[in-house]
């Protein structure tokens, strides 16, 4: 099927300040998309892309929506496998999907009534910055978190995504570091973390998460860190980490005992 998208002037016609109440009641009190066309004045709010997507039903099972994420991001990610990354930067297509195709999912998935601004990160986009908007925004987030992590290497290659699942703070952290662009570098890090929380050792502290990341960034300033193999990377990661957590452990020591 090929996806509707919304045009960038649609886009920003539910966007602006003066509409984002309007726009927040309307999905508060409909059911279906219906009202976008009260909205936009047409019998035919979106437009026809050139992009193809596999047909699927996201899982709206759960009592508790956030549990379904994992499953409905592999099975979106499944029908765009073969999306660019300059079109999964697109907003329109995003958009699309979530007024569009999406739409009872999203009303399942993101409560409206939290307040506005929180409803304008989820179905619209805030203009913090594209990486950070994409991140947010409720049906991008999930392609671009099984984007970079999916490895094809593994005998499961969603097995570093179901980790990073569980650790999403850590994957935002990663993904705006320069570095992160690399899928080599990028996967090694997430493997040596999840193999270091396997073994016994603590991410959930942030000195530990952030002290691995800066260890990447000074690597990548020290040295031409592409020409490291993903192996080496993980290693030298690995290690890091066993550091961090032995020199919080001594501090934790000198601070009993003072």
């Amino acid at each position: 099927m090929k996806i509707k998208i919304l045009s960038d002037e649609k886009l920003e016609t539910l966007s602006t300040k003066e509409n984002l109440e309007i726009v927040e009641k309307y999905i508060k009190d409909n059911t279906t998309n219906e009202w976008l066309k009260d909205i936009f004045k047409t019998d035919e709010p979106f437009t026809l892309s050139k992009v193809d997507m596999e047909d699927f039903e996201m899982d709206m099972s759960a009592q508790n929506p956030e549990d379904t994420d994992f499953e409905n991001a592999k099975r979106l990610f499944e029908s765009l496998k073969n999306l660019s990354e300059s079109t999964a930067c697109d907003k329109r297509l995003w958009a699309g999907l979530t007024f569009g195709k999406f739409y009872s999912y999203m009303k399942y998935r993101y409560n409206p009534e939290v307040n506005t601004n929180y409803m304008r990160k989820r179905w619209l986009f805030p203009g913090e910055g594209k990486k950070r908007d994409l991140f947010r925004q409720g049906i991008s987030w999930m392609w671009w978190y099984v984007y970079l992590t999916y490895d094809d290497s593994l005998e499961n290659p969603y097995e570093l995504t179901e980790f990073c699942f569980k650790h999403r703070d850590f994957l935002m952290s990663l993904y705006y570091r320069s570095f992160s662009s690399s899928k080599n570098i990028r996967l090694a890090v997430i493997q040596a973390l999840r193999d270091f929380e396997s073994n016994g050792g603590n991410i959930e502290k942030k000195e530990i998460y952030n002290g691995v990341v800066k260890f990447i960034s000074f690597l990548g300033g020290a040295y031409l860190i592409d020409t490291f193999s993903r192996e080496e990377i993980y290693e030298k990661s690995y290690e890091e980490l066993v550091k961090l957590e032995q020199g919080l452990k001594n501090e934790k020591l000198k601070f009993s005992l003072t």
